[in-house]
């Protein structure tokens, strides 16, 4: 025993000195080494990762330009060191800013230290010294002021008959000494690390979280629109579950429910929980549980401060990760979309289908372009036929393309009624959005809204990338409860799906907007007009003139030019490497010729190694190639009436989104069909992804129609 108090004596001494010495709180991170094994990569790794970032490389040239010297990570993996790294340095700064600013104070014992020391989140940081932020005093701090830290000490001894120094009775009562020297110890027990930790572990573990509906009070206070989602979240009036158990859709609509003031929500605390705690705090001041009555009073007003604060962290954790949850499922799905193959060189007829207010019309050239406008209106049958021939004869469309809206069945039984072209039906998600912007003004200044919105539905069948580039990302209804997530993480992350996509294919610079051109590696707004306002370019060489040298760098990777005398012009290899793979293609080389060839090989190209060979033989196969050959347009073979629809009918269309547990499908009519996950197949599946992805051609059979809200269930066994 006395060697432990000699130790701890010697620890404490450690960190006054520490204390003293203010630039010496904090210890430096070494962030390649923490990085590294955290995410289970090689130090280099994380070091050249590192290292390009600060000279300004970009992500996509990172995985794609220098991949022999990472090793082969990929977007994601580099994605991830660069999070990370900027996760550590926040919470390094942010321990120094409390550690001196509480110094400043002269508030910084070796315990505050100690437990600032310790902290892994900036929550958990920001939670320690919140009290010390204030300009006004805690009652904690005037206690410690007073002197009646000597007092709090004695409690914690945890030994009855305590003794309160002679000099403090002299000015203060007995019941004021103990009243105030309550506050220390709960103040204490609320920062202190360890109890944190252990208590975040075990309500994450162990305890449930529950939701009940509000008063009637409180919900006659609603509007009338959120009063009208009350009917939608019946499940969860009255729910508990494990926080261990529980789902990250079930979290999302948790917290709306509970934002929209309908909801009360609320992590259990539990008797095994608090005596848990207490038990934990006793191994701490080197006692035994139960206290004395007064440690325990003072230990539960502690205790109760410390689970009102890490509630709120376990449910901002539980928030985090559902919100993850749903971005990820929103990129997958979202990078499927972008990847359905562009439909080119056909002139498009353009409708977007109303009744009172007129279907809107567009024809548009075999690149997009609008070349005029008309109005039918259903009601108007024979104008209306006679309007569309008369466009159809002058005009010669080869495909007629129709938003999916409410009018939509009727628009195609007056098509078929008159013409044998091909009709494609689009979904518009976004497409109104993106009609009202600012972009949508720039790109067609002399056009108003509904003729914009009428060409970005015929796009979207030409080329749905260059299309829902233009759109924001969270307005494409491919995701799960996207709009809970906080619209600048979901952007962020989308944003690299949409980057990746435009990387990953290669961009024909001759024909590509500057809205696609922004998301190219190293190209920003203003030098993406710049590219588009000075085409044609006859080689990549030629870009020279418009990009500067890093950039050129950058970019020139990801840049197509299929007019150029170079072949390579049209390729995934960069500049840097024609010469390697001139070599490669004149000597047949395979990647096993690599040690045998490898001066020359190193010779014409520094970094080349046997990926580097595998990239090169792999690209100049694919010279020219179009990457996106899946398509996700679902052509309106005959008419789908909700009406017409019954149990057991089976309909063939087009995957729309894939979430959790359902797979909404577009069956041509206003609302989606939903498939289950035990629907989709007789073999067990853990998410829909493992069998679905949006655009995926399915054969569904009708399961159920509810006649109140219309939602149509749908089965994929036994019927493909």
């Amino acid at each position: 025993m006395e060697n432990t108090n000699e130790n701890n004596l010697e620890e404490n001494l450690d960190l006054q000195e520490q204390i003293e010495e203010v630039n010496n709180f904090v210890p430096e991170v070494d962030y390649i080494k923490e990085i590294a094994i955290a995410l289970n990569f090689k130090d280099f790794q994380v070091k050249v990762v590192l290292d390009l970032v600060k000279e300004w490389s970009t992500v996509p040239f990172i995985a794609r330009y220098k991949k022999e010297v990472t090793w082969n990570l990929d977007e994601d993996q580099i994605r991830e060191i660069i999070a990370l790294q900027k996760k550590l340095e926040n919470l390094f700064k942010a321990k120094v800013t409390a550690t001196n600013g509480i110094n400043a104070l002269g508030k910084l014992t070796p315990e505050l230290l100690k437990n600032i020391l310790k902290a892994k989140t900036l929550k958990e940081v920001e939670e320690i010294y919140k009290p010390y932020k204030s300009k006004k005093k805690t009652k904690a701090m005037i206690a410690i002021e007073k002197g009646f830290q000597v007092v709090a000490d004695e409690i914690k001894k945890n030994r009855d008959g305590f003794i309160i120094p002679e000099n403090l009775l002299k000015d203060y009562s007995r019941e004021e000494i103990i009243e105030w020297s309550i506050n220390i110890i709960w103040a204490e027990v609320s920062a202190n690390s360890d109890l944190r930790a252990d208590l975040i572990d075990t309500l994450t573990k162990y305890n449930e979280i529950t939701s009940k509906i509000k008063t009637e009070k409180s919900l006659e206070k609603l509007n009338e629109k959120d009063r009208n989602q009350i009917p939608k979240f019946d499940i969860y009036k009255d729910y508990t579950i494990k926080i261990s158990y529980i789902k990250p859709y079930q979290v999302l609509a948790l917290n709306r429910w509970e934002n929209l003031w309908i909801l009360n929500v609320k992590i259990q605390d539990s008797p095994k929980t608090y005596e848990w705690i207490a038990f934990h705090y006793a191994r701490i001041l080197k006692t035994k549980y139960p206290f004395i009555s007064e440690l325990e009073a003072w230990f539960k007003e502690g205790y109760d401060a410390l689970f009102t604060s890490v509630e709120n962290e376990v449910r901002w954790n539980l928030s985090e990760i559902a919100e993850d949850e749903a971005i990820e499922t929103f990129k997958s799905n979202l990078s499927k979309l972008l990847m359905t193959k562009p439909e080119y060189g056909k002139k498009i007829l353009a409708i977007d289908p109303w009744f009172n207010a007129g279907c809107k019309m567009a024809i548009l050239d075999e690149f997009g372009n609008p070349l005029s406008f008309e109005k039918i209106f259903l009601h108007k049958k024979l104008e209306a036929k006679a309007i569309l021939k008369l466009i159809l004869e002058k005009q010669d469309p080869k495909v007629i393309v129709v938003w999916n809206g409410t009018w939509v069945n009727e628009t195609i039984d007056l098509l078929n009624e008159i013409t044998k072209v091909d009709i494609y039906i689009v979904n518009e998600s976004g497409a109104s959005v993106y009609s009202a912007s600012k972009t949508a003004a720039e790109e067609f200044p002399e056009l108003d809204s509904l003729d914009r919105w009428t060409v970005s539905i015929g796009r979207r069948f030409i080329d749905p990338l260059s299309e829902l580039v233009k759109v924001p990302v969270w307005s494409i209804g491919v995701g799960m409860y996207q709009h809970d997530v906080p619209e600048k993480k979901l952007e962020e992350k989308l944003w690299f799906v949409v980057e990746d996509t435009v990387n990953d294919i290669g961009i024909n610079v001759n024909t590509a907007s500057s809205y696609v051109l922004n998301y190219i590696s190293g190209i920003d707004k203003k030098t993406a007009k710049k590219i588009y306002n000075n085409r044609p370019y006859k080689s990549r060489i030629e870009l020279k003139k418009q990009l500067s040298a890093k950039a050129y760098e950058q970019a020139i990777w990801f840049l197509r030019v299929p007019e150029s005398n170079e072949k390579f012009d049209n390729s995934d290899i960069h500049p840097d490497q024609y010469e390697l793979a001139k070599y490669i293609v004149e000597n047949d080389l395979k990647v096993s010729d690599f040690t045998k060839h490898k001066d020359t090989i190193l010779s014409l190209y520094k970094d080349a190694n046997e990926t580097t060979i595998e990239f090169i033989i792999k690209s100049y196969k694919e010279i020219g190639a179009e990457k996106r050959v899946n398509s996700a347009h679902q052509k309106a073979t005959s008419k789908v009436d909700v009406k017409e629809i019954k149990e057991g009918t089976i309909l063939k269309w087009v995957v729309r989104n894939v979430l959790a547990f359902w797979a909404f499908i577009d069956i041509g009519t206003k609302n989606d069909g939903l498939v289950h996950i035990s629907q989709i197949t007789d073999r067990f599946i853990k998410d829909p992804k493992e069998v679905l992805e949006v655009g995926q051609s399915v054969v569904v059979k009708v399961l159920n129609i509810d006649e109140n809200t219309g939602k149509i269930q749908l089965s994929m066994k036994g019927v493909n």
